[in-house]
């Protein structure tokens, strides 16, 4: 049996985030807790000499995106950083436009959606090397990776490393990068 996610408060003087992961799933939920949870796993993947890579489907960003931040300095210290950037956000696509020039200016793999597909899924992806072998962290989320959107709409957010969850997590990501791999998953529910 899976035990209960850890609270939020429980996070408060934690070393690491990925650790708290490590040792159970973690429930949040906005706006009611804060997103800088969020920014921080990010920042701490970036600088994490055991990450390899991130990967992140972005929707709406922030005009001054720490998140964007966070996958650019994890280039910097040479992570691998693959972002599906849907375009087709409304009112949001001049935006998303801009970063997206930004962070392929930077190194990351910038994939821009999927032609017939609108990608709206809340996904992250951070892969690290533990004990001569790769263990995956997830979060899942309802809303966008915008820490000016997160204070204003109700959005929950589950981080795991729960191998059922993060092998379809990682399908998904296969899938986005190439629409032909096409998977079967009985933990996400994954539309079309």
């Amino acid at each position: 049996p899976s035990r209960p996610p850890i609270p939020h408060r429980a996070l408060a003087g934690r070393q690491s985030i990925l650790s708290c992961m490590r040792e159970r799933d973690i429930l949040l939920h906005f706006p009611y807790q804060s997103f800088t949870t969020i920014i921080d796993l990010l920042r701490e993947a970036s600088m994490d000499p055991d990450v390899r890579d991130i990967k992140i489907t972005l929707y709406r960003v922030a005009r001054n995106s720490s998140i964007v931040n966070a996958l650019i300095n994890a280039i910097k210290n040479g992570k691998t950083v693959t972002v599906i950037m849907e375009i087709q956000a409304r009112f949001d696509e001049k935006n998303n436009i801009h970063w997206a020039g930004v962070m392929k200016e930077e190194g990351v793999n910038v994939l821009l959606g999927i032609p017939g597909l609108k990608v709206h899924s809340k996904l992250c992806m951070i892969t690290r090397r533990e004990q001569k072998k790769d263990v995956v962290y997830s979060v899942i989320g309802t809303g966008n990776f915008n820490e000016n959107t997160a204070r204003l709409y109700t959005d929950h957010y589950l981080l795991t490393c729960n191998s059922k969850i993060t092998r379809e997590v990682a399908s998904l990501f296969q899938f986005f990068e190439m629409n032909y791999r096409h998977s079967e998953y009985k933990t996400l529910m994954v539309s079309p």
